[in-house]
């Protein structure tokens, strides 16, 4: 969350910027409403583990047979902390906007699995067991697809430009690649892409946040906006592998 706070204050000095860039501008110009606007969309997430994948680390221990395993599960996020994508923008009311995005965000982590069976003597400094290692590197995409209500604070006044949002989100996960690198307890190497197992291809949500939105001469308008999503599971669960159910988003959309 160290990113959190800088971010947060670009977010809310980019509304007073375009506030002082919104008063400033010309009484005559023509504040004819326009009912559809089409643009992009950029966003950060600034905490790795309220993104769209966590590092994590676990340990867990079977049995089979007579056999003891031991299992060491770490995983470290690669993914872009941004994304970004296309926005269409609906005006309901002077109030009132609808807005549907599609939002692209690649991710990409590494997992080590080291694996040890056997028994350890305690009597020596060296390890005994067999000890086999699995390097699993994994890329997939992410699309995100908001669809949401919009809603001014005030009619007029520096309020108007203020904004609370909300609605239903859907995430699908797709083209899942992965490379899987062993080396065998005996030293012997070997390789495969299987792919890693998805916990749920698409997931439901629900978000909500706060904006600005100002527009100039032309009918370009720019909102800062942050953003938060509880989502209904995780892309992938496994071992140390899981995706944060919590995103927060710090976002700036441009449309006309």
């Amino acid at each position: 969350m160290r990113l959190a706070a800088p971010l947060l204050s670009a977010f809310f000095a980019l509304g007073a910027a375009g506030y002082a860039q919104s008063s400033a501008a010309p009484a005559d110009r023509d504040d004819a409403p326009q009912r559809v606007a089409v643009g992009i969309k950029v966003r950060a997430l600034p905490s790795r583990s309220l993104s769209v994948m966590d590092s994590g680390r676990t340990l867990a221990t079977t049995t089979e047979g007579k056999t003891v395993y031991d299992w060491n599960y770490h995983t470290t996020s690669h993914s872009l902390p941004a994304g970004g994508g296309l926005v269409v923008e609906i005006l309901l009311s002077p109030r009132w906007t609808l807005s549907t995005e599609f939002i692209y965000n690649p991710l990409k982590y590494t997992k080590v699995t080291d694996r040890y069976s056997g028994i350890d003597d305690p009597n020596t400094s060296n390890d005994e067991r067999a000890h086999k290692i699995t390097n699993e590197e994994t890329e997939a995409r992410l699309y995100d697809f908001p669809l949401l209500l919009h809603r001014s604070v005030r009619a007029d006044g520096f309020l108007s430009h203020f904004y609370l949002v909300a609605g239903p989100s859907v995430r699908w996960t797709s083209t899942v690649h992965t490379t899987n690198n062993i080396t065998n307890a005996d030293g012997t190497a070997e390789a495969n892409h299987n792919a890693a197992a998805l916990n749920k291809r698409i997931l439901f949500g629900g978000t909500v946040g706060a904006g600005f939105r100002f527009m100039d001469d032309f009918k370009i308008k720019v909102s800062p906006e942050i953003r938060y999503t509880r989502w209904n599971g995780m892309s992938f669960a496994q071992d140390s592998t899981r995706s944060p159910r919590n995103q927060l988003e710090i976002s700036l959309t441009v449309t006309r």
